[in-house]
């Protein structure tokens, strides 16, 4: 076969155009210096199986702690003309109290709070202090149950105050440590609107000061709150004034709820009052798995491949060469941050140094930095990055804080939509996925990346040997591929 390469060209053979060809492109090579060949690494796959249960929603194993804010106002009972009148004269409302704590103050978990409130705070319960507070004591508890009276006018805000005081004083005298299991029950019975002085107080405010309470206990890191709202009727004729007045007072008391995350009920009557069931002292959820992440701290995602970090810290064997740290060691000057904490937290205006201990923390007797909630972080770098050192997840988006430092989400803010490298993965992927958030990176994501398979085998009634149903999640991972 013949070709002809132009005209007025000589005529090549075949084999002569090839072989000139390819002088072409091994000169063209020659010249640009040759191609940098594709870096590769040899994988190892590994396997994990197992199956779990969720927590069950019935275990009280956790500090309960449940405030009563009972009305005494005069509406709800007064003598007149001889006659008892009102929505509860008979106190019907305290013996509920009482019931209650009958039936739960044998669980070494809970105590018990009592105010009892008109135009003020009259009467509450006191601890060994004398300041208002939780008790166990049957004494103390009675003592203010038995002094309760109807009087005077109906102050909300008041009263909210006093619960925003006793509740705050006792966040600050729990154990940190246990604080994250504490959980906080306001149950607040009125039979009316609030009034004083002849005026009623305005929603906005009284919502507000629920708001800021439901805040103050959230931003401490306690483990749960709820505040309840009942409203006893009686005291509302069937006249359009009386309804409307009705109307006012369920408003109010149900946007109380809904500040506090809690219900808002009714009783027809004083003897309708029954908070032993309706105040669930269950964790009355049902457990989900939120998120579900295997993490090899040994290896980071580059770009093409993963790199090597011996010691976990987040900073590669390379970098701790570079750096002139310890590879073996996640903490080479021992100042409470890791190495690569402290590269990366490093700027201009406040330098921190690997090498050198430059701590803001108070260096431990022993001389072991804890991390009191095991997400990796310890306690000085939860300081320094300012989460909470009482809680795996400080942002509950369902990765650990330490994991989510490492990778370079923020684990002080929700980023469930993040896609930091615009590659189409967002980064709550790619931390589940152990790939690169910060980098497009399809070679990785094609080589590397972890593969799950969760199986919701539905709900299992477990037997709590009461009335109430109770149900925990039964869940199987399989075949999830993890690459190093």
């Amino acid at each position: 076969m013949q070709i002809r390469t132009g005209k007025g060209m000589p005529v090549m053979h075949r084999n002569q155009c090839c072989a000139a060809v390819l002088a072409l492109l091994l000169l063209v090579l020659a010249g640009c210096g040759g191609y940098e060949l594709e870096r590769t690494q040899a994988r190892s796959k590994v396997t994990l199986q197992g199956t779990f249960l969720t927590e069950s929603p019935d275990e009280i194993n956790f500090p309960v702690k449940v405030l009563f804010a009972i009305d005494c106002s005069l509406s709800m009972g007064d003598t007149i003309n001889g006659q008892m009148a009102g929505s509860d004269p008979h106190f019907l409302r305290i013996d509920a109290v009482r019931d209650f704590i009958d039936q739960y103050n044998s669980n070494e978990n809970t105590s018990f709070e009592i105010m009892l409130w008109n135009n003020d705070v009259f009467e509450r319960t006191r601890t060994i202090d004398g300041s208002g507070g939780f008790t166990k004591d049957p004494d103390e508890l009675n003592r203010v149950l038995d002094a309760a009276r109807n009087d005077t006018m109906t102050d909300y805000l008041g009263t909210l105050d006093a619960i925003y005081t006793d509740i705050q004083r006792d966040i600050n005298r729990e154990d940190e440590d246990n604080l994250i299991r504490t959980k906080y029950v306001v149950v607040f019975l009125s039979d009316g609107m609030s009034n004083v002085q002849g005026g009623s107080q305005p929603n906005t405010d009284i919502w507000n000061s629920v708001s800021d309470l439901y805040d103050m206990a959230e931003q401490r890191g306690v483990g749960g709150f709820n505040f309840h709202t009942f409203l006893l009727l009686g005291m509302f004729p069937p006249t359009s004034n009386g309804q409307m007045a009705r109307q006012l007072a369920e408003e109010t008391l149900q946007g109380m709820a809904d500040e506090g995350k809690g219900q808002f009920r009714l009783f027809d009557s004083a003897e309708a009052i029954d908070f032993i069931n309706v105040v669930d002292m269950r964790l009355t959820v049902e457990y989900k798995i939120k998120y579900m992440v295997a993490y090899n701290y040994n290896v980071r995602p580059g770009i093409e491949i993963i790199y090597r970090d011996s010691d976990g810290d987040g900073l590669i064997d390379d970098d701790e060469a570079t750096h002139g740290t310890d590879p073996g060691i996640k903490d080479t000057d021992n100042d409470g941050m890791s190495d690569y904490f402290e590269v990366r937290l490093s700027s201009p205006g406040n330098v921190l140094d690997p090498l050198a201990q430059d701590s803001p923390c108070n260096v431990p007797v022993d001389g072991l930095w804890p991390d009191s909630d095991m997400d990796g972080l310890t306690d000085c770098e939860e300081y320094v990055k300012g989460t909470n050192r009482h809680l795996v997840d400080t942002d509950s988006d369902g990765i650990p804080d330490g994991i989510e430092f490492l990778t370079g989400m923020n684990p002080l803010e929700v980023q469930y939509t993040t896609d930091s490298d615009f590659d189409g993965s967002e980064d709550w992927l790619e931390v589940q996925q152990h790939t690169n958030l910060t980098s497009d990176d399809p070679l990785i994501r094609e080589r590397y990346s972890y593969n799950y398979s969760v199986h919701d085998n539905g709900l299992v009634l477990i037997d709590q040997g009461s009335e109430m149903e109770s149900y925990v999640r039964r869940g199987k991972q399989s075949d999830p591929f993890l690459y190093c």
